[in-house]
C-alpha cells in the first residue's frame, strides 16, 4: 500500500512539475555522465576494486597480498577462478 501511495504522489508531483523540469534534469544528468571528473572517479572505483579483488584473492590463496603465484594475480578473471576453484 505504502508503495502505491509513493508512485501516485510521485505521479502527481512530477505532472505538476512539467516537461521543462524533467528536460532540465535529464540535461543535467547527461553533463554530469560525460564530465571528466566522472570519469576520473570511475577509474578510481575501479582500480580500487581491482587492488582489493586481488588482497582477497590472495588471502583465499593463503599468501600474503601481492605475492605472484604463476602469474595467476595478472591474468585473465576466468583463469584466475579457474586457478582458486582448482586448489580448492
Amino acid at each position: 500500500m505504502r508503495t502505491f501511495i509513493a508512485l501516485a504522489a510521485g505521479y502527481v508531483i512530477g505532472a505538476r512539475a512539467g516537461s521543462r523540469d524533467l528536460d532540465e534534469l535529464t540535461s543535467a544528468l547527461k553533463a554530469l555522465r560525460d564530465s571528466d571528473e566522472l570519469a576520473d572517479v570511475v577509474s578510481a572505483l575501479r582500480s580500487h576494486a581491482g587492488h582489493t579483488l586481488r588482497a582477497l584473492a590472495a588471502t583465499v590463496d593463503g599468501r600474503p597480498p601481492g605475492q605472484l603465484d604463476d602469474g595467476a594475480e595478472t591474468g585473465d578473471l576466468v583463469d584466475r577462478v579457474r586457478h582458486l576453484v582448482g586448489r580448492g
